[in-house]
This record gives structure tokens, C-alpha cells and sequence, in this order.
């Protein structure tokens, strides 16, 4: 009776499309523990009423907006990649100007290309011995890298299909608990409240990451894809901080044009400046061991929708 319940759940999400935040939620089979480090691809599919992850017996973040969540179509229609591939530099074979995030962890350096990223939007990954999550929101253009482990648990994480406050969503496969792109943080689930850490990483074109890391690996696919040539960031564009509890944006061209900037973010001074040699914005602590910051560029819209309590500097 249970499978009839799920198959037919399944084909009305199919049929109807689009569908409220009450249509409809991925959980996780039973047994399935939070930490696993392997996705299970049956329960990725698994829908069930939204009383179980907002409802009385559910759980969300303080912050949760029902009105703010969109579900567009089923978890992990955009297929993410669970075992990613990667080739030398030297076989990339790709164009000088193709996008690319770039991401060096211990000494392990990657190169995930924008047009694979278009299409499959999340990759997860181990990079210098660290499971990362690596994603991609078109809608927002914001190109990220997050830590996806929290004490000693590892999470695999899928696509959940939807957008709250106009920005990619995840679901976990252990839990189905239902995470922001942009700020890493479960929105709605049992893990409601918890977020992953944004690591700092590069968006630059194939070329300047390639002189800069000449033993970097690329992201690579069976199936041929798109290039995601010349789209570089421009004036429809920010590029944010967040520390503790402010987050601050200054736009993209400003930040080009003056090279660096010095501000202070939740009492942190700061500095953003203009890598040399890969073209991307960086951002480093200035009032310690100069450590780097991770920074977000996003569509100016997608900014102000997701802290519009920030300031726009």
C-alpha cells in the first residue's frame, strides 16, 4: 500500500508540475542515517506530505518564510553529480575564456567549468581530503563552495528542485531536510538551523586559473557540455560578505575599478582586492593572520532579495 501511496505521489508531481511548498517533500527511507557518506538514489525520489517537514510534527529555521519557497519540480531533476570525474589540465580542452570555479584546498587545486555546472548545478565532491559541496544557482549566478560536513557527520546532498527567496534549494539524503544555496543553511527539516560553512573560491575564466594552478584537475562529464564562454560577472552584479550577523555588498564594477577595497563587516576589518593573476574578487581578514574570506557574487536583485537588511555599500 505504501509503494502505491509513493508511485502515485510521484505521477502527480510529474503531471501538475510546479507545485506549493504544501504539494509536496523528499525524506529520506528509513534507516538512513544523516552521516551516510553515499547517496541512496531511491531516496532521492520518496515524496511525502509537508506536515512531516513544516507541519506540527516538522521543524524550521527561525527565519523561514512559507510564502518565500517555490517548488518548481521533482528533487534531483537537474541530475547532480555524485562521482565526479576530473582530467590533468593538459586534457581539459578547454577554452581560454570558460568559466570556471576555481578551488584550492590542501595543496589540491580544481577547476569546475560553468557550462557543466549550468547543467548539473551541484557536485559532490572530497577535495584536498575535505567533502565539499560545489554549486551553481543560474537564477542567481551565485557559484559556491561549501563544506559538507558538520562535526563528524557527512552529508551527500541532492537537488531539491526549488527556490526560496528566488535561489537554488538542496535536500540531504539522510535526513530530506531542506537547505539554502546561498546562505548553506537548513531551512526546513530536522536539521532546520544548521549550516555548512562557505569556503572561499575563485569564479575566473579556464585561462587565468590555468596559469595560476598548472597542476589543477577539471571537472569533466561523459556527456559533452555546453562552454559558458565570456560570461563574465558585470554591472548587473555585487560582490557580498557575510560575517556573523551582517552581510555587506559592493558592486562588481567598483570593486574592479578600484582594485581593493578596505571596509568593516560585523565589526571585521576587511579588504576585497583583485586577484592579478586569476581576475577573480578575493576577500582576506586585515586585523589578524590575513586569512581569506569567503565572498558571494550574485545578480544585484538575488542579493537584496536574499539580506535585504545588508547594506548595498
Amino acid at each position: 500500500m505504501m509503494g502505491r501511496t509513493i508511485i502515485i505521489l510521484f505521477l502527480a508531481a510529474v503531471l501538475l508540475g510546479p507545485v506549493t511548498l504544501a504539494a509536496c517533500r523528499p525524506t529520506a527511507s528509513p534507516g538512513v542515517n544523516r552521516a551516510q557518506t553515499q547517496p541512496d538514489p531511491a531516496a532521492a525520489y520518496h515524496f511525502v506530505g509537508a506536515d512531516e517537514i513544516i507541519g506540527p510534527e516538522g521543524t524550521v529555521a527561525a527565519t523561514f518564510v512559507d510564502a518565500e519557497y517555490e517548488q518548481l519540480r521533482r528533487p534531483d531533476a537537474i541530475a547532480p553529480i555524485y562521482d565526479p570525474r576530473f582530467v590533468p589540465a593538459s586534457e581539459a580542452g578547454l577554452p581560454a575564456d570558460e568559466l570556471v570555479i576555481g578551488l584550492t584546498i590542501n595543496g589540491d587545486s580544481r577547476a569546475y567549468p560553468a557550462g557543466i555546472l549550468y547543467n548539473r548545478e551541484m557536485v559532490n565532491d572530497t577535495v584536498g581530503g575535505v567533502p565539499t559541496l560545489i554549486t551553481w544557482c543560474p537564477l542567481c549566478y551565485t557559484a559556491l563552495a561549501h563544506r559538507r560536513i558538520v562535526g563528524n557527520d557527512t552529508f551527500v546532498l541532492g537537488n531539491q528542485g526549488a527556490l526560496y527567496k528566488g535561489a537554488m534549494t538542496w535536500y540531504d539524503h539522510g535526513t530530506g531536510s531542506i537547505w539554502s544555496q546561498p546562505t548553506g543553511q537548513a531551512i526546513a527539516g530536522a536539521l532546520a538551523g544548521v549550516e555548512l560553512a562557505l569556503m572561499p573560491s575563485q569564479l575566473t575564466t579556464w585561462g587565468q586559473w590555468r596559469v595560476a594552478h598548472p597542476d589543477a584537475r577539471v571537472l569533466t562529464t561523459a556527456a559533452p557540455a555546453q562552454n559558458y564562454r565570456g560570461r563574465q560577472p558585470g554591472e548587473q552584479h555585487v560582490v557580498g560578505i557575510v560575517i556573523g550577523d551582517e552581510a555587506a555588498a559592493w558592486p562588481y564594477p567598483a570593486v574592479i575599478e578600484r582594485g581593493a577595497i578596505d571596509a568593516t563587516v560585523d565589526d571585521t576589518p576587511v579588504r576585497l582586492w583583485r586577484d592579478d593573476t586569476t581576475g577573480a574578487i578575493r576577500a582576506t581578514g586585515t586585523d589578524g593572520d590575513g586569512r581569506e574570506l569567503p565572498t558571494i557574487i550574485a545578480y544585484r536583485w538575488a542579493w537584496e532579495k536574499l539580506y535585504p537588511a545588508g547594506s548595498l555599500r
